[in-house]
């Protein structure tokens, strides 16, 4: 640690600031989110009879609108790290965002909401292992 930055957090330890490394800070800065827009799930064309081909060409075509939405307001911040993008069952998508980025997302009229993300356990015999959400494309 340089001198300068070793009397910088002498003095902030001093006067009750809390001072972070500016990796540490970013870190912090960015939290999981899951993020749902208004248009409906590739899903809800199901007609309840014959369930849905997502190979068919309209399917084909609703998830390109999905997708094109998601892109659509993933450009309000556009350097949120994606984690997943969802269209199938849920019309949205998971990524690591600042309390400004999930403002701008909130304001939007496309979103319906903003959601902490979390991180799911499951249990395999005696190991726990962190159970990893797959892209439903």
């Amino acid at each position: 640690m340089s001198t300068f930055r070793l009397c910088i957090a002498i003095l902030a330890g001093m006067t009750g600031i809390h001072v972070l490394p500016v990796e540490a800070q970013a870190a912090e800065a960015r939290q999981s989110y899951v993020v749902q827009l208004r248009t409906a799930p590739l899903a809800s064309q199901a007609d309840g009879v014959h369930g849905l081909d997502t190979n068919s060409d309209t399917a084909r075509r609703y998830t390109a609108r999905l997708e094109a939405q998601q892109r659509a307001v993933l450009a309000l911040v556009p350097d949120a790290p994606v984690q997943y993008r969802y269209t199938a069952a849920f019309n949205g998508f998971a990524a690591m965002l600042t309390p400004v980025e999930v403002a701008r997302l909130q304001a939007s009229p496309d979103v319906a909401r903003v959601s902490p993300g979390s991180i799911e356990h499951m249990q395999d015999g005696n190991e726990k292992s962190q159970a990893r959400p797959r892209d439903q494309r």
